[in-house]
């Protein structure tokens, strides 16, 4: 091979390349920039998350395991909307979804988390995770709140150990 061919193939290939990481590079600092808001409202209710998510620039869920806190925000129309819950008051958690049948597939109108409380004015508590009206296609909701889900349901076995 000569030189030429060699530079030119370079060439080419950093036309591909360079685009590529430049959006790479943009959405990373969206994402973080939409990611700040999250962190300091935790901040503001003095929570220190030591595990969170953050996902669609606009949903948010962290747990501080010092104080055994969950934290969720949403924030849709620009005005987010924060719950903190103990998880000594959750007895009880689980992956809710609504979903429907069409052709054989499953089309997801709905993903969240309920919580079920004990001993409080509201039974149950439900976190979404996805919204149909709010995000037009999944991108690992289902898994995330799966995940979410095993975490506060090891928060409450690891409780009920401790009890006994």
């Amino acid at each position: 091979m000569d030189t030429s061919t060699i530079v030119m193939g370079i060439l080419a290939l950093a036309l591909f390349v360079v685009p590529i990481y430049y959006i790479q590079q943009k959405q990373k600092s969206k994402l973080n920039k939409a990611k700040q808001p999250f962190l300091d409202a935790a901040q503001r209710h003095g929570l220190q998350l030591g595990k969170y998510d953050f996902w669609n620039e606009q949903y948010g869920i962290g747990l501080d395991e010092t104080e055994s806190r969950l934290f969720y925000w949403h924030n849709e129309t620009g005005i987010p909307q924060e719950m903190i819950t103990e998880l000594s008051s959750v007895k009880q958690s689980i992956v809710d979804s609504a979903y429907r049948e069409n052709n054989g597939n499953r089309i997801f109108d709905a993903i969240g988390l309920r919580l079920m409380l004990q001993g409080a004015k509201e039974s149950s508590v439900y976190l979404p995770f996805y919204l149909t009206k709010d995000i037009m296609m999944l991108k690992g909701e289902l898994k995330l709140a799966e995940e979410w889900n095993a975490i506060i349901q090891h928060n409450i076995s690891s409780r009920k150990a401790v009890q006994v």
